[in-house]
């Protein structure tokens, strides 16, 4: 059955037509779980902060070392909160303290993660823009460059702060939501390049709704601390009384037994601490809007694309990039193995080659053993036409120097070792 727009029993228009509309952004003022696990972590990072200070009278190292426990902490409470917010907006039961908390902390390394590639991103940008001004230093050629790049250059900043400030806004709640770095980067992406100024309208009009209710609130309880102060200042007073002032003893040395009962100025500082507590709260308060809008326009601009063909998309990139790597680190494997092969081989073949001159040179060297068996044969001359012969065939080889069979080089007769390469003769 139709019913007029205006029927009270009809739902809102607005809430019909967009369930995660901006309007919805006071909610984020009623999530106690998300208040409580943000305060708790924060709580708990400034007595591990304070911790910290205190075991650094024993080492100075420990200091930072709390600190950035203490960072990690609150960082993961912060987490936890935005996944308490993104279960509000989706309308999906609580899950608790503990388990909002861990989620939280396992949320920290993707957000590390997404911030480390869109820094990469960054730098790139302004590693290319740095390249094409070192090539526009050219002096002719460089000024009517500079008339093309200068305006590309400042577009394409602007595109990228653009998009930073919408990605920035979008990847948290995204991985709080459950995506993948890679996916929730993707997504992102998409949703600035296809509803670039719908979502950044969305994300600057929940900032100033942010503000107006964050003025609200600390108009509210500033007037609301006025009043009670002079209420205070009425009923108790603000001057000294019992135990001294402001917590001093008799010794002129600080007593706390004197705050607690030192009248007025105990007081004060009591209701001082009261008065920061208060402001607090409602620091905290007030920190989960900017964290309630960055939920609300990811569960709205997420529904507007194709989330299944985007994370298919990236999964192939991914894919790509993964061969490709393993294709460069193959390639460098089997460049170094055919190098490491070629070496080897070389180093072989120098010692076959060594190997095998040495082989064919010792063979030669029982000649000069071997001379001294055929003088024999000299006196046995029969007729006097072969003595002759014989003498005038040895007189040209008694002039020739022995020579080292290893080496080849010139040695004396009575020499025992070679002069040139150490080889024993004898």
């Amino acid at each position: 059955m139709n019913q007029p727009p205006n029927s009270p029993l009809s739902p809102s228009p607005l809430r019909t037509d967009n369930p995660y509309s901006i309007y919805r952004l006071p909610e984020a003022l009623t999530c106690w779980p998300a208040m409580t696990v943000m305060a708790a972590a924060f709580l708990v990072a400034a007595l591990v902060f304070a911790l910290g200070g205190f075991m650094a009278r024993m080492w100075l190292g420990f200091m930072p070392l709390f600190a950035l426990a203490a960072v990690v902490v609150g960082m993961a409470g912060v987490s936890g909160a935005g996944a308490c917010l993104s279960d509000l907006a989706r309308r999906r039961p609580y899950r608790g303290l503990v388990g909002y908390f861990m989620a939280g902390l396992l949320c920290l390394p993707k957000l590390l993660g997404a911030g480390l590639v869109m820094g990469l991103g960054v730098l790139a940008v302004f590693l290319a823009l740095a390249v094409v001004f070192f090539v526009c230093k050219i002096p002719v050629l460089g000024p009517l460059l500079l008339v093309v790049v200068v305006p590309v250059a400042v577009l394409l900043m602007a595109a990228l702060m653009l998009a930073l400030y919408v990605a920035s806004s979008i990847v948290g709640p995204a991985l709080w939501d459950g995506e993948r770095v890679m996916h929730s980067l993707s997504i992102a992406w998409h949703i600035t390049r296809k509803y670039p100024f719908a979502a950044i309208g969305k994300i600057v009009g929940g900032m100033l709704l942010s503000a107006i209710f964050a003025s609200m609130l600390f108009g509210l309880l500033t007037s609301a601390s006025f009043t009670v102060g002079g209420m205070f200042a009425a009923v108790v007073g603000m001057g000294g009384g019992y135990g001294g002032g402001m917590g001093y003893g008799m010794g002129g040395g600080f007593n706390p037994l004197a705050i607690m009962m030192g009248g007025a100025s105990g007081h004060v500082m009591g209701a001082g601490v009261g008065f920061s507590l208060v402001f607090a709260l409602a620091s905290a308060f007030v920190f989960l809007l900017p964290l309630m809008v960055g939920v609300l326009t990811w569960c709205e601009f997420s529904e507007k694309v194709d989330l299944g063909s985007i994370r298919d998309s990236a999964d192939e990139a991914l894919k790509e990039v993964n061969s490709k790597v393993a294709d460069l680190k193959e390639r460098a494997q089997a460049q170094a193995a055919a190098a490491a092969a070629a070496a080897t081989a070389a180093t072989t073949a120098h010692h076959t080659a060594a190997h095998s001159t040495a082989n064919t040179a010792n063979p030669a060297s029982p000649a000069p053993a071997q001379a001294p068996a055929a003088e024999p044969v000299a006196p046995a001359a029969a007729t006097p036409s072969v003595a002759p012969v014989v003498s005038a065939t040895a007189a040209p080889a008694a002039p020739a120097a022995p020579a080292c069979p290893q080496c080849h080089g010139e040695v004396q007769a009575d020499d025992r070792f070679c002069e040139h390469c150490g080889h024993k003769l004898v």
